[in-house]
């Protein structure tokens, strides 16, 4: 992991801190300080220190409060010990990279969010639009907007955002040849900081899937498509034949999220 200073878009402290636990036997939220500081002053004896000489005079106590960032940096540390990280770098040669379920990996890309994503994590916003230009029209102002139209899609949408459940998906693309990357991000951590995913960043997870050539996969989550066998989810996903909105084709790496950042 390069470089010490990182804006971090998305961390899933909830497993950050499950992986913690397990390979800590349980996981810390702060850590004691001690620091001993040393200046002029007198000798333990209680005699003053020598011209120009230092003598410990003073111990200070901090308590350091971690961060999930801090969290982060504590699991990264043991699993470049323990485990083999495949590091991928946007435009390099891809020698020798086979990903396989449960692989971590850290890969640097341009996160690409589809037009059916933002429409519905924006819902909201874009609702808010529109009940505006209701307004404007209540006081007289005249408006070029098919309004009855657009109100019933923007509902729509907001509808749509409310079923979701808590994830949608984005893609990162690599390099060309290297399979496109599902990203499932879960809504309630990334919060009001969705659209600044898009652009280029580095993302650190484990491999949740691999898919194969033609298949298809749902960047949409629905309710109870978590509990689906993988078949299931496969099938459902054939099933909705010429409606491809929403639907990415294979080859796909699936990544399991723990951070996104720049």
């Amino acid at each position: 992991m390069t470089g010490f200073f990182r804006d971090f878009l998305y961390l899933d402290e909830r497993t950050i801190n499950s992986y913690l636990s397990s390979v800590e036997g349980g996981v810390y939220d702060e850590e004691d300080r001690h620091i001993t500081v040393d200046g002029p002053g007198s000798t333990p004896e209680g005699e003053k220190a020598p011209a120009g000489t230092m003598a410990t005079s003073d111990s200070r106590r901090k308590v350091l409060r971690q961060t999930a960032a801090a969290k982060f940096a504590r699991l990264y540390h043991h699993i470049s010990d323990s485990e083999q990280v495949h590091k991928v770098r946007s435009g390099e040669p891809l020698t020798g990279f086979v990903p396989a379920d449960d692989d971590f990996c850290e890969i640097k890309g341009t996160v690409e969010i589809p037009q059916i994503v933002s429409a519905v994590m924006n819902a909201e916003k874009y609702q808010a639009i529109g009940n505006m230009v209701k307004i404007f029209e209540g006081l007289g102002f005249s408006t070029n907007v098919a309004h009855t139209e657009a109100m019933g899609q923007l509902e729509a949408l907001a509808q749509a955002r409310e079923a979701i459940g808590d994830k949608v998906s984005v893609l990162l693309n690599v390099a060309t040849g290297f399979p496109r990357v599902v990203l499932p991000v879960r809504t309630d951590v990334i919060g009001d900081r969705f659209d600044e995913l898009e652009g280029r960043v580095t993302v650190f997870g484990r491999v949740a899937e691999v898919r194969p050539r033609g298949s298809a996969y749902s960047l949409i989550q629905i309710p109870g498509q978590a509990g689906m066998s993988r078949q299931q989810r496969r099938k459902m996903e054939r099933d909705r034949g010429a409606n491809t909105e929403g639907i990415v084709k294979g080859p796909l790496i699936v990544l399991h999220i723990l951070a996104v950042y720049r």
